[in-house]
Order: C-alpha cells, then sequence, then structure tokens
C-alpha cells in the first residue's frame, strides 16, 4: 500500500530570529525618530518664521495705506487685518504648532508673538530681525515703516547640548554679540582622602565662535560625559 505524504517545509520565527528583529528594529528607530524630529522643528519653525513675516508685511501696509496707525488684531473685527483686505480671508491664524499668532502695538512698535514647540524657537528667532524668545514664546517686533530695522539692543537665551553652534540672531554679526553659557550644576570634588568618587565631579563650559564645549569629566576624573548647558546672548547695533 502506498501513503501520500505531505511535507510542511514552511518554518515559523525562532523567538530568538523575532527577538533579533525587534533589536534591529529598535535600534533604527533609536536614530531615525530624532532626526524626523529634528526636520520637523527646521519645517515647521522656517514656516512658522515665514508667516509672523507675512503678518508684519500686512501690518506695515495697513499703517502705510490706512494712516491710522496699526491693525488692532489679525482677524478680529474692525481694524484688524483680514476684513481689510491686507490678510487673506481664508488666512489660517494657526501656527504649524497649532498655536494663535497674537499681536500687540505702541505708537511705534508692532509686535507678533506666538507659542512654539521647544527646540524650535532659536530656528525662528534667528530668521526674524528684533526678535526675542522668552521660554517656548517667540516675539518679533517691527517698527515705523522706514525706520530702524534692529533695535540697540537685542537678548536671546537657550539651551545646548555639547558642540552645538548657537544661531546667530537675523539682522546682526557675529562682532556685535557677546555669549556666555553656564550649567546649572555645581562643581564639586570629593575631598575625603579616600579614593571615593561618588561626588567627584568637573563641570566645564565654553565657547568659541558660538560652538559650546559643554561635559562633565567625573567619576574621578576618568570620563567625560556630554553636557546641557543654558546660554544667554547680547546684541547691539549702537
Amino acid at each position: 500500500m502506498i501513503s501520500n505524504i505531505c511535507i510542511n517545509n514552511k518554518r515559523a520565527f525562532s523567538l530568538l530570529e523575532l527577538t533579533i528583529v525587534v533589536i534591529i528594529l529598535t535600534v533604527l528607530l533609536t536614530f531615525a525618530v530624532p532626526s524626523m524630529y529634528r526636520t520637523y522643528l527646521e519645517k515647521a519653525g522656517t514656516k512658522t518664521a515665514l508667516e509672523i513675516q507675512n503678518i508684519q508685511d500686512a501690518a506695515r501696509s495697513y499703517y502705510l495705506q490706512k494712516g491710522v496707525g496699526w491693525p488692532s488684531s489679525i482677524n478680529t473685527s474692525p481694524n484688524d487685518l483680514e476684513s481689510s483686505g491686507y490678510l487673506p480671508a481664508s488666512w489660517n491664524a494657526l501656527n504649524p504648532f497649532n498655536n494663535n499668532y497674537t499681536v500687540n502695538s505702541t505708537s511705534a512698535l508692532f509686535t507678533v508673538s506666538t507659542t512654539v514647540a521647544d527646540g524650535s524657537q532659536n530656528i525662528i528667532a534667528s530668521k526674524l530681525p528684533m526678535s526675542n524668545v522668552s521660554g517656548t514664546t517667540v516675539t518679533s517686533t517691527i517698527g515705523i515703516p522706514g525706520g530702524s530695522t534692529t533695535p540697540p539692543v537685542f537678548v536671546v537665551t537657550g539651551n545646548i547640548g555639547d558642540g552645538g553652534t548657537i544661531p546667530l540672531p537675523s539682522g546682526y554679526t557675529d562682532s556685535q554679540c557677546q555669549w556666555l553659557v553656564a550649567s546649572s550644576q555645581a562643581e564639586t570634588y570629593d575631598s575625603s582622602g579616600k579614593g571615593g568618587c561618588e561626588s567627584d565631579q568637573y563641570i566645564e563650559d565654553h565657547i568659541t565662535n558660538r560652538v559650546v564645549s559643554a561635559y562633565t569629566y567625573g567619576d574621578c576624573r576618568r570620563s567625560y560625559v556630554s553636557n546641557l548647558v543654558n546660554y544667554i546672548g547680547i546684541c547691539t547695533n549702537v
């Protein structure tokens, strides 16, 4: 008697093979996700700066053509930019991070402010003259058309990691700016004389041509660890 025997050559993945695949995917995502997020911040930040410039250009046209001072708002009538025809009626008053643009003015200045995602503030500020950063809020100011394009003093703050380059504010040169970096961590030493290492660390932060070195030299000063430090820049055109 002849029997028909069917042999199934298909083999399921073993647990080890699945584990290796998961590890590889995890490693790839570890490198890919931060890079993708930085690209997103760059693109969204650039679009935010462009939209702020559009609002400012519309406000300049309003100021010159209306002859009654600055607009009172973007889209709240009366005396706003949209209903007056200086911005399209379909113009979106939300930035790419889904936060509102707000405007304020004095007799001489017109200011646009908006809140953005952390990490994009200085991308935006570097593209806008007369801008300022406070936390995650970016503020940009223009003067009366035909007046000064840069303020006498401009202050920018933020934080940056070891090896990073602080962006130069738009409208200024390196020779017009002074920078300071500082760590929020204290410099401590193990003075017990018993060879302990638990509190032995040396924190180094300095800046050259806006390139920051920020590291902790710790564990009995046997290794360097990249650090994140705060910075402040003061730029002036006087």
